[in-house]
């Protein structure tokens, strides 16, 4: 038989999926990135504010020393003094305050053009004042319209370590900082993104390499499988008729009703497969009773209903052909009941073999057998529709009608090869739909 395009369905697969997956992958790294380089960054400046407000109170304790001036007085001085000696290269402080030991506003800085309502004042007396330790540092970075500010304490200390005052300001970071962390962050994405998609390409063509052999190897399986359930069904026909048109023919209207009742995939599989072994248990009964011209006795008969069970157990040794069951194990049941092997009846039935009892029937009516002639189109629709809620389901003997004239018109009597390539391409859909659907990783 012929092979299927899995080669092709495992490329386009596997570049989707793994574009899918390097995308996603892409995406949380460059998430975890982000964060985790903001989250640096943010310490960083924390550290600015820091090293800002330590410089800060350098001075101040400087002037103290030098001129002798209790904190108060060196504040006080130090405010006078040129303003640029709060901008740094990070940044600059936009609000400072200064407090005494005992915690009371001694003196305060704003940079030219603040007002009381400006909301980086808001922001730095918006928590009460804290006293941080000898040589500790308080600071908390939050943003102000979009700008990263740290609102940072620190301790001012004599030359003997005790806390004379306390500072404590706003840093807004300077424009030309921010852009340069933004432009880390950029960068740093960039790089994870490229290593992510370079490291998909060179794992593309090597995944690929592998899966198409395993596609090979698949194939290769598929079409073995294909080629016994071909002989295996060939050979019972054979035996039983000497032709194995019948399972084509039944076969091909039974997959055609099925497309119509628009059965899934595995079920057009399982259905395809039972309809051509169906007989299969037939290998297990005896020539004198296979074989009989005449008319079985009841001993007979019974012999040959066994053929049902025979079938099921040969079926089911094959873990490909066992959904053959549905229609192997169950087609001679009916309806109403009163079929056999196992007397079910309505839905209890499975929709496989439901089909298959009507296109078996109809196929053989319209067939020419040793001992009769073929049936015309419109009696042997006549002779299903006496037994509608009997041996056949109504609702499936009713999709039949729709689609019986025209499969009348193309398989009825019809034997040779181009049944078979007929087949054969139907079993290829039908198969290579069920292969996509393992691309996609269903059950």
């Amino acid at each position: 038989m012929k092979t299927y395009p899995l080669r092709t369905f495992v490329h386009r697969v596997l570049l989707m999926r793994l574009g899918i997956a390097t995308m996603l992958i892409a995406a949380a790294i460059a998430t975890i990135t982000y964060f985790t380089q903001e989250a640096r960054l943010k310490h960083q400046v924390v550290d600015y504010g820091r090293m800002g407000i330590r410089a800060l109170t350098a001075e101040v304790q400087h002037i103290m020393r030098s001129r002798s001036l209790d904190a108060a007085d060196a504040l006080r001085e130090y405010l006078g003094q040129s303003r640029q000696s709060v901008n740094y290269e990070a940044g600059r402080f936009v609000y400072v305050q200064f407090y005494d030991a005992s915690l009371k506003l001694v003196a305060e800085w704003a940079l030219e053009g603040q007002t009381d309502a400006d909301p980086r004042k808001a922001l730095l007396v918006s928590e009460p004042m804290q006293r941080p330790a000898a040589g500790m540092v308080l600071a908390e970075m939050s943003e102000i319209n979009d700008t990263p500010v740290v609102r940072v304490i620190m301790p001012i200390a004599d030359e003997q370590g005790v806390v004379r005052a306390y500072a404590r300001g706003i840093f807004a970071l300077s424009a030309q900082k921010a852009a340069e962390m933004t432009r880390t962050i950029l960068l740093n994405i960039m790089i994870v993104l490229a290593i992510v998609f370079s490291v998909a390409a060179i794992l593309y063509p090597v995944i690929l390499h592998l899966m198409r052999r395993i596609a090979d190897y698949s194939t290769g399986l598929l079409d073995a499988n294909l080629e016994t359930l071909s002989v295996l069904g060939s050979a019972i026909a054979k035996r039983d008729s000497d032709t194995d048109a019948h399972n084509y023919r039944v076969s091909l209207y039974s997959a055609r009703v099925g497309e119509a009742m628009g059965l899934s995939s595995e079920e057009m599989c399982a259905l395809i497969k039972g309809a051509f072994l169906h007989d299969v248990g037939k290998i297990g009964i005896p020539d004198n009773v296979l074989l009989k011209p005449g008319k079985l006795d009841d001993e007979e008969f019974s012999v040959m209903k066994t053929h049902v069970e025979k079938g099921v157990e040969i079926v089911t040794r094959s873990s490909w052909l066992k959904d053959a069951i549905t229609v192997a194990g169950y087609h001679h049941e009916k309806y109403a009941g009163g079929g056999y092997p196992h007397n079910l009846r309505g839905t209890d039935i499975p929709v496989t073999a439901r089909i298959f009892a009507i296109c078996d029937v109809f196929d053989a009516l319209t067939s020419a057998r040793p001992y009769k002639k073929p049936f015309s189109f419109d009696a042997a629709m006549e002779i299903l529709d006496q037994d509608r809620g009997q041996h056949f389901d109504p609702a499936i003997l009713e999709t039949f009608h729709t689609v019986a004239r025209e499969l009348f018109a193309r398989y009825a009597g019809r034997e040779g090869d181009d049944l078979r390539q007929e087949l054969v391409s139907l079993v290829e859909k039908c198969f290579s739909t069920g292969l996509a659907a393992l691309r996609y990783g269903t059950d």
